[in-house]
């Protein structure tokens, strides 16, 4: 069989209905909540299924495995496959915890002890991981894809990844992702790899670097709309971090107690939203978790791009989703993150107040719905 590219483009049945519900349903009227209610159920089923253990599940018994037992299975398998210990994280995801993103090595050694070929892992990251697979202008990615694309073991991963754990900062690093891709399935030589893996991939630095300059730029954007918004009064310059957060997600989500529990809408929407807190940490070069990153990359093109369209009707509507769509994969893209993906619920949620009439004001009635 004909291995697929992993960049999520192949979409099967379930995934086509939820990208057919979310993106090309009637275009919703925030101020109806039945608008709004269709689509925080639809996310929330794709963040209850419990994709990952069934994932696992399923493998397990492919390999004739004990999952009765599948924790200690998938321990004995790091073990006697990968030759290392089962990681603290992949024990927790084993005991019910999501499965994150913010160290993709995780994903792709679990995949790698449940003897997953290439094809296995896309589809595992894809159903199991509600993650697009392969980032290729990501390091820790590129490496995996090489590894298992071209049918090599643990060790050799490891071993790549190790040698090119210090390579610098390539500022200069943007060749397209399918031209790098193909060029890793092309290639067979490790130290060939390497080489190009030098000059064409980021590490997690970079990502860090290239996210938090197209943040700033979007966030001036942002604060130049307030600026220039007679109806807001700017108290002081330190006020413009909250204002923005406030455009973005609306303004009784800031003044919720952070406390109060907010048992509608899924949790792989709410964690890891901004605040003016963890912006002025992003602008400020401070670390923060991928998640993090991506969603406040999202949300904040998500406003610039809505501030400025028209939505007059269904065919102008849905017109401006796909431009949005289209804009939003090459701008994470562009910093080795993964692409929209509709059975993610944060990515699924996103486009669905995207076919509105107003998206913005959408997005803050979703919001509201969690009080």
């Amino acid at each position: 069989m004909e291995k697929n590219n992993g960049t999520g483009t192949y979409r099967d049945e379930y995934t086509e209905y939820i990208y057919d519900e979310a993106c090309f349903g009637e275009p919703l009227d925030a101020q109806e909540p039945g608008d709004l209610t269709r689509g925080i159920e639809l996310a929330l089923k794709l963040d209850n299924d419990n994709a990952f253990l069934e994932g696992v599940c399923r493998r397990l018994n492919e390999l004739g495995d004990d999952t009765a037992a599948m924790l200690e299975c998938v321990k004995k398998r790091y073990r006697s496959v990968l030759g290392t210990a089962c990681p603290r994280t992949v024990v927790e995801w084993m005991r019910g915890t999501t499965p994150g993103m913010v160290n993709r090595r995780n994903n792709y050694e679990l995949c790698m002890a449940l003897e997953m070929d290439y094809d296995m892992t896309a589809d595992f990251f894809r159903r199991s991981f509600l993650s697009i697979p392969f980032i290729a202008k990501s390091r820790v990615d590129a490496v995996f894809m090489y590894i298992l694309y071209h049918g090599r073991s643990y060790a050799d991963a490891a071993r790549l990844l190790a040698a090119s754990e210090n390579y610098e900062l390539q500022e200069g690093a943007h060749t397209a992702t399918s031209q790098i891709m193909r060029r890793i399935i092309e290639t067979e030589d490790d130290e060939a790899f390497l080489t190009y893996l030098r000059t064409h991939c980021y590490g997690s630095a970079q990502q860090f670097l290239l996210a938090k300059e197209k943040i700033a730029v979007e966030t001036e954007l942002v604060k130049k709309s307030i600026r220039e918004d007679a109806s807001q009064t700017i108290a002081s310059p330190d006020r413009l971090n909250s204002m923005t957060i406030e455009a973005l997600l609306g303004y009784r989500y800031q003044l919720m107690d952070r406390a109060e529990k907010r048992p509608v809408l899924p949790k792989r929407f709410t964690e890891s939203l901004p605040n003016e807190i963890t912006l002025g940490q992003i602008l400020g070069g401070k670390g923060v978790s991928y998640e993090l990153l991506r969603k406040t990359l999202l949300l904040l093109h998500f406003y610039n791009f809505y501030s400025r369209a028209e939505n007059i009707d269904p065919r102008t509507i849905g017109g401006n989703l796909m431009d949005f769509y289209d804009e939003a994969d090459e701008l994470l893209e562009s910093c080795g993150f993964a692409r929209l993906y509709m059975r993610h619920p944060f990515d699924c949620l996103l486009l669905y107040c995207a076919n509105s009439y107003d998206p913005i004001l959408t997005m803050h009635y979703l919001n509201e719905k969690g009080d």
